[in-house]
């Protein structure tokens, strides 16, 4: 510290006092620049050369404190220190020094031990200050960096769990973050028969730690929906993954909503999020869909369960989820409870545009101003996801100039098979390796889906469409579906399938047998579509989309042909 070399200005009226000072720095090694007045100290002070300012106090046109202000405030936020140079010992004089803002004293007549000692601690100080200066210059540039990043991050991020989805008239949302990236997540991806998957989920924690496990779950949600998987299938492997990949302490409170606008059913799973609000046209008090799982990542694969709730709906009826963001937003005390301003909600007095009543709350209680939590909020109105309005994103894609392929396969199904396997995704993929039938994805999977259906439901399993007639009878139905499933014992299934190339165009036949006794098919009517009927479209619906459709064996055994 003593090799310091500082570039000093010495102000000083006396002539003698400021060349014996001027001296006296000289031999220190220091350089010295001199002025004789206040004004002249103002003048010749440059923050970019002068590390030092010495200024008596008593001097003509300028004195030292004023002097000191206007150093002070060229040098703006560069540290120069200034010593302020006296003969007097007069307490209110030295106060005054202190309020200007002086760094230290120096006492005439001068000691150059005392000089020297004030100086090196200057230097000190002055090596301090630039040390942190760069230092934090460094961070800043840092810091600029890493939002640079993250913005750059945030933008991948959202592209990655955004579809365009998220745009479709049914849905509103609302996506507030507490930091740059938002611990939430909500996704919504087209089924390939039509309908919808809806996630709204909110991971542990908040910012970049707590948004990285959605990329994994993004990734398998938008994958397997578009394959055709069902949400009893997507659930277990977004679960498995995030339980491999996330720390103990992690884990996604998560909602999951398919939403069936053929049948205008909606399946539902809530697993750690707050109540789910469902507001149906004839009830004044929302239905609570509570939680009824552990989040996903918890649990190991083999421990993993999906309670699922099974609703049907009507045009009016609405669906409110939210995070506990909105839930549990703080008071004006800073303290955290149930957010009372949601007390209207829960007792029905919001009996329309729920969503937008919740958006201006949030607003009006200051919450979004000052979130503690990330805020998500989903809207989903069921008046708008009718048959035709939610229409798989395959239907867009790009002409493709490759030629239909030729080939045939059988697939067979046992009862075990049955219990644990839906085949429809592996066969649609199969079937969308042709390029016409990729863009004819989502009618290829409903034609499938419903001859599936059939066989299953009522040629195996015996069940009777006749209970979808009420709202009761349709969780009857369903609930009966998977209890005489998981008892299957015996039967089979066998799925033949046929892609032929013609010359301007292809055809897909499919013959669908199953073991079951078979129904009475003379009272089937192809023609006989009711829109509104909420049981016995499926064969109907087929009629209309293929070429085709011929019911032998007692309706054990249904062939179609698709053709374009």
């Amino acid at each position: 510290m003593k090799d310091q070399k500082l570039k000093i200005l010495v102000a000083d009226d006396n002539p003698s006092d400021r060349m014996l000072l001027e001296t006296m720095l000289g031999q220190l090694g220091h350089l010295v620049a001199t002025a004789v007045d206040g004004q002249d100290a103002v003048d010749k002070f440059d923050p970019n050369t002068i590390q030092l300012v010495c200024l008596d106090i008593k001097m003509p046109r300028k004195d030292g404190w004023e002097a000191a202000l206007e150093i002070q405030n060229i040098a703006q936020e560069k540290m120069i220190p200034i010593v302020f140079l006296s003969g007097v010992s007069d307490p209110e004089v030295l106060q005054k020094c202190l309020e200007v803002g002086a760094t230290d004293f120096i006492s005439k007549p001068y000691n150059p031990t005392l000089v020297s000692a004030k100086l090196n601690a200057i230097a000190r100080l002055l090596v301090m200050q630039n040390m942190l200066s760069e230092q934090r210059d460094e961070l800043s540039l840092l810091n600029q960096q890493m939002v640079h990043d993250q913005e750059v991050a945030k933008l991948v991020y959202e592209r990655i769990t955004h579809s365009n989805c998220l745009s479709d008239p049914a849905l509103r949302t609302l996506h507030h973050g507490s930091h740059i990236f938002n611990g939430d997540v909500i996704l919504a991806a087209y089924k390939p028969n039509g309908g919808m998957h809806v996630l709204l989920g909110d991971f542990t924690g908040h910012g970049l730690s707590a948004a990285i496990g959605a990329l994994p779950l993004a990734d398998i949600f938008f994958e397997w929906t578009e394959k055709g998987f069902v949400m009893r299938q997507i659930l277990p492997e977004i679960n498995k993954r995030l339980h491999n990949i996330l720390p103990p302490n992690m884990f996604c409170a998560a909602a999951f909503i398919d939403i069936n606008a053929h049948n205008r059913t909606i399946a539902v799973w809530n697993a750690g999020l707050p109540d789910l609000l469902y507001f149906s046209a004839d009830e004044k008090l929302p239905r609570m869909i509570r939680s009824d799982s552990l989040p996903l990542g918890i649990l190991n694969e083999h421990e993993f369960e999906a309670n699922i709730e099974l609703l049907t709906y009507e045009s009016g009826d609405y669906l409110v989820a939210f995070t506990d963001g909105v839930y549990e937003a703080r008071t004006k005390e800073n303290k955290i409870q149930y957010n009372s301003a949601l007390d209207p909600l829960y007792a029905g007095e919001v009996s329309t545009q729920q969503f937008e009543w919740l958006e201006k709350m949030l607003h009006d209680e200051g919450i979004l101003k000052n979130p503690h939590d990330d805020i998500s909020v989903l809207g989903i109105n069921l008046s708008l996801a009718q048959d035709g309005s939610l229409q798989s994103k395959s239907a867009n894609l790009e002409k493709r100039l490759d030629a239909p392929a030729d080939f045939a396969f059988s697939y067979e199904l046992n009862a075990e098979s049955l219990k644990n396997t839906d085949p429809l995704p592996y066969l649609l993929q199969i079937l969308t390796t042709v390029p016409e039938l990729s863009k004819r994805s989502s009618e290829v999977f409903m034609i499938l889906s419903e001859m599936y259906s059939n066989a299953l439901e009522h040629g195996i399993l015996k069940l009777d469409s006749k209970l979808k007639t009420t709202v009761e009878g349709f969780a009857e139905y369903y609930s009966s579906r998977e209890s005489k499933l998981q008892q299957l014992t015996e039967g089979w299934l066998k799925i033949d399938v046929k892609v032929s190339a013609m010359n301007q165009g292809g055809c897909l036949c499919l013959t669908m047998s199953d073991s079951g006794d078979g129904y009475d098919i003379s009272v089937i009517d192809f023609d006989d579509f009711d829109h509104e009927r909420p049981f016995n479209r499926g064969l109907s619906l087929i009629h209309q989309m293929c070429k085709s459709v011929e019911l032998s064996e007692n309706g054990s055994k249904i062939s179609v042909q698709y053709c374009w």
